[in-house]
């Protein structure tokens, strides 16, 4: 038969094994955790990748392109060698970015001649070759008031396809093009960018800085950042 004493010594027992067991864990619970890392915000990826492609320099290639006049030209050789240029990448019937965009390219070349600049050769580049005929360029050139020193181009998709690539400009659909402004001298090999939805006023800088043959501390987005570049070549 058990005694009382029998029955509290097990009892005893039983309570140190389970605080023996159970206070590691307890004591471990109230250290304090070293810090996991924490994943980057989503905008400073972004950002990163953004950097990086920006900074790619372009191979710009000399594929057969046609002007708003119907004229066969290498797009390297007729319209980039030797010359600071300005790109951007529109197509005329879009409702959307293409309109600011390429009024935009208006100002900057009306505010460059008021300032006795014609240093620079602006180039818009279609991104729907099968719709985009020379007389169709001519047309939506003349409606912007296009000055000489600004060509349009089009040609053979395969061909377009290299000069996209080039500043990278890939399209699911002609409607996803981005609105970049690529801005290149090609005697010093300097090329910044910009958004060619920013201010007249600002792309203008990115293009003065280039002509100089100055990184402009980057390329001028809308919301102003900055990303620099340069041509390898």
């Amino acid at each position: 038969m058990r005694t009382r004493k029998s029955t509290l010594w097990e009892f005893t027992c039983a309570t140190l094994a389970w605080a023996a067991l159970a206070l590691p864990g307890f004591v471990a619970a109230q250290q304090p955790q070293a810090a996991s890392p924490q994943p980057r915000p989503d905008g400073a990826r972004t950002e990163e990748a953004r950097t990086a492609v920006k900074s790619r320099a372009p191979a710009v290639p000399d594929v057969e392109v046609l002007d708003q006049d119907g004229r066969k030209l290498r797009f390297y050789s007729d319209l980039v060698q030797g010359r600071t240029v300005a790109i951007n990448f529109i197509f005329t019937t879009c409702t959307t970015i293409c309109p600011p965009l390429t009024a935009n390219f208006a100002k900057v070349q009306k505010n460059m001649r008021e300032k006795g600049e014609a240093g620079v050769r602006l180039i818009s580049v279609s991104v729907d070759p099968e719709n985009d005929t020379p007389e169709r360029l001519k047309k939506y050139a003349e409606l912007f008031h296009a000055g000489p020193g600004w060509t349009f181009v089009t040609g053979r998709r395969g061909d377009l396809e290299q000069i996209w690539k080039a500043f990278n400009i890939y399209l699911s659909s002609k409607q996803d093009h981005p609105p970049t402004v690529a801005v290149g001298n090609d005697v010093t090999h300097v090329w910044n960018y910009a958004s060619g939805l920013t201010s007249a006023a600002k792309l203008g800088a990115v293009i003065e800085a280039t002509l100089k043959g100055e990184e402009s501390g980057g390329s001028a987005t809308a919301s102003g950042e900055k990303t620099p570049s340069r041509d390898s070549r």
